[in-house]
């Protein structure tokens, strides 16, 4: 065997493998304790590119989900308004029975209707009071025009459109920007006394509390109308929520496949890289001894 002084390639051989054996230990440290397999841009460039959309994705379906649940609150809100609303109408139109009825007297009538006109004022305050973060729900603000009230299929379906104006509101419930699909806009009709037709509606003789009974009726069909409209949403709503939960989970799944790291996996490359690290500098040590030999043969 040849016998060289000023150049050890052993030495630098094993040199080299402990400083792969190194980056392998530095990798598997790194990703055991981060739990993530890709820290930097170079530890998997493709898996990086699509891990990072996925996880843009996942942020906005998280945000979507909570601007759904905002809606449902709205929306509910809205609804819990109307409920108080029913009650009065019904209220009023028991009284209207009661007026139209020839028993009572012309005084009877006009106690009752103190109680039915003081009902009706409630109702439109409560109308103009009921808000949710500062949005006025049922006072007319968000409410549909009338060519988009008049037929029986614009009831309820078309309050719920992709065509925004002044006077909607807009659901934003998706992770991305089409409209239809990931948002749309919303009316809410006006349930004021104005707008349900009782401003002039009184029960003061039986002919007028004859006629009272048809407005409430038709008050009462309006009031339904739109908590039947409201309580679809709130349901198309609590889908949409169920359906961007599983979306999100799919994708995190995806994204985590990719991302993180596999600690058994990893634990074992961090053991196979203590035994490499640990016997590569013993045959360091062993390759540095060998020039030594020369000086005996030179002896």
């Amino acid at each position: 065997m040849s016998m060289r002084v000023n150049h050890n390639v052993l030495a630098m051989t094993a040199h080299r493998n402990i400083w792969v054996t190194q980056n392998d230990m530095d990798t598997a440290v790194q990703r055991l304790s981060s739990g993530m397999r890709i820290n930097y841009a170079w530890d998997d460039p493709a898996g990086l590119g699509i891990s990072e959309k996925f996880r843009a994705q996942i942020g906005g379906m998280v945000e979507a989900e909570k601007n759904a649940n905002y809606n449902v609150n709205l929306l509910a809100t809205a609804e819990g308004a109307l409920s108080v609303i029913d009650e009065k109408l019904i209220r009023m139109r028991s009284i209207a029975i009661q007026s139209a009825n020839g028993a009572l007297t012309s005084s009877d009538r006009q106690i009752a209707n103190v109680e039915f006109q003081q009902l009706k004022s409630e109702i439109t305050r409560i109308a103009n009071v009921t808000n949710y973060n500062g949005l006025q729900l049922i006072d007319g603000t968000y409410s549909a025009s009338s060519e988009q009230t008049t037929s029986c299929l614009a009831l309820g379906y078309n309050q719920a459109t992709t065509t925004q104006g002044a006077n909607t509101l807009k659901f934003h419930i998706g992770a991305n920007n089409t409209i239809g699909d990931d948002y749309y806009y919303v009316n809410l009709g006006s349930m004021t006394a104005n707008a349900l037709n009782l401003d002039d509606v009184d029960v003061c003789d039986t002919a007028s509390a004859q006629a009272a009974i048809d407005y409430i009726d038709d008050a009462i069909t309006s009031k339904d109308t739109e908590r039947t409209f409201i309580g679809s949403m709130v349901e198309r709503l609590q889908n949409t929520i169920l359906n961007l939960q599983i979306s999100q989970e799919a994708a995190t799944q995806s994204e985590s496949t990719i991302r993180d790291a596999d600690m058994a996996y990893e634990m074992m490359n961090f053991t196979r890289a203590q035994i490499l690290m640990q016997t590569g500098i013993s045959m360091m040590s062993q390759a540095n001894m060998l020039p030594s030999t020369v000086a005996g043969v030179v002896g």
